[in-house]
């Protein structure tokens, strides 16, 4: 068992992980699979798992060269990069175009070990930030043109010692394979879109290039709730007002835009203050999409994390609302969404397993009367719901369940992305979504 668990931490070492990653993988296969070509071999990323001191060979240069790697070859109408987020890649979908991360993960297991006791303490914020700060500076070094920025959740996470604690690795300038890529494969004139959550949480700022994050929004709380009042402290320095772990950064913008304006390609931004309003302005547009192509635009497929498919929901004339977490708040906004749109007929819901049990987790009821918004067909998922809320479903089986449904042919063209941008800029006016 000691040898089994030693082995499952050196795999989370030596790949590169998160939901852009994720994201990015399912754009390229989607992409194959309407080009009707194969996917593309690539080796992925690895490097020695020796222990944190293996950090130091972390090539970020190199993970971009796999992630342009995942995109089928041909020439391309535009580009959609930024933030992870569910909607931004079926925005790219509908465009046609791919989708790309402006940063990836790292686990950090080590960081997430607690000083005394099970609960989270400032001793044991203060020794997390620390630690990550060590493994910040091996990555740093050997990667210029990045930041770091370690989180650390003892409450969402906490179940987990491995999954507790993980690096947000994000590109300060646009890195050499998306340029190449960028050079080579856009068509003349063909736009970038860039989709940037300014979402805001505390953080503690360390070394250049450095930052502590004590929680995320995954577990529904506000970073206030993660302090004890007695001592906030991490560091020595309370935690200050910042942007959000999956933030765009500005000195990535601004160089894009230098770069991209060079070679005659505009760039345009679309920025949201929650993940819900991206995911109901994107749905909106897939309505109107579809019913513009003479399709009903009546069947909803609501996902959450990593169970999602773009290109299932392309083939099938479905529209997407994505849930970036299983959270009461995020039930509640697909509920308003629902409530002030057309009636669906019907809704299929894909509930992911958060892996623990707590107050702002949604219960397995809410997501089951969000399906009951259908007129005729309402369901979740038999899987995910018998796995609900402590169990666990693989990401592929979003893409087993969409896969069952009827095709909608023939395809629809592609969305332009200046209609596009103005339909989102349309519904974004007093949602927190702003179109530059």
């Amino acid at each position: 068992m000691r040898r089994r668990a030693e082995t499952a931490r050196d795999v989370d070492l030596q790949w590169p992980t998160g939901l852009g990653i994720a994201l990015a993988m399912a754009s390229g296969r989607g992409l194959a699979y309407r080009r009707g070509v194969p996917r593309p071999v690539v080796a992925a990323p690895r490097w020695s798992a020796a222990g944190r001191a293996a950090e130091s060979a972390v090539d970020a240069g190199g993970v971009a060269r796999w992630l342009t790697g995942q995109l089928p070859a041909g020439r391309y109408h535009g580009l959609v990069i930024g933030s992870p987020h569910g909607a931004a890649l079926h925005l790219a979908a509908a465009l046609g175009v791919p989708w790309l991360p402006a940063g990836f993960e790292l686990a950090t297991p080590d960081v997430a070990v607690r000083e005394r006791g099970t609960g989270s303490t400032a001793a044991d914020n203060t020794a997390a930030a620390k630690a990550g700060e060590r493994g910040a500076r091996a990555v740093l070094a050997a990667n210029p043109d990045v930041a770091v920025r370690q989180v650390y959740d003892p409450v969402w996470r906490g179940w987990s010692t491995a999954a507790a604690a993980y690096s947000v690795v994000r590109w300060q300038r646009l890195p050499e394979a998306y340029r190449d890529w960028i050079a080579e494969r856009l068509r003349p004139g063909a736009p970038v879109i860039v989709t940037r959550d300014v979402g805001r949480w505390a953080t503690v700022a360390g070394p250049p290039g450095y930052a502590f994050q004590l929680g995320s929004r995954a577990s529904g709380l506000a970073p206030e709730d993660y302090l004890d009042r007695r001592d906030a402290a991490v560091l020595g320095e309370r935690p200050v007002d910042s942007d959000g772990e999956r933030s765009v950064d500005r000195g990535l913008v601004e160089d894009l835009r230098r770069f991209a304006a060079a070679h005659g390609h505009p760039v345009r931004q679309v920025l949201y203050r929650h993940p819900d309003v991206l995911s109901g302005a994107v749905a909106d547009l897939y309505r109107d999409w579809l019913r513009a192509g003479h399709r009903t635009g009546n069947r909803l497929v609501v996902e959450c994390g990593r169970l999602l498919d773009p290109w299932h929901v392309v083939r099938a004339g479905l529209v997407p609302y994505w849930c970036e977490h299983p959270l009461r708040t995020a039930v509640r906004a697909v509920s308003w969404w629902l409530a002030g749109s057309e009636p669906f007929t019907a809704v299929d819901v894909l509930p992911e397993p958060p892996g623990v049990t707590l107050p702002t987790t949604a219960p397995l009821a809410e997501w089951e009367a969000v399906a009951g918004f259908a007129t005729r067909h309402a369901l979740v998922d038999p899987r995910c719901a018998r796995a609900y809320p402590s169990g666990a479903v693989p990401a592929h089986h979003a893409t087993q369940v969409l896969r069952s449904q009827p095709p909608d042919l023939p395809y629809l063209p592609f969305l332009e992305a200046e209609s596009a941008l103005a339909g989102l800029a349309e519904r974004g006016q007093t949602d927190g979504l702003l179109v530059l």
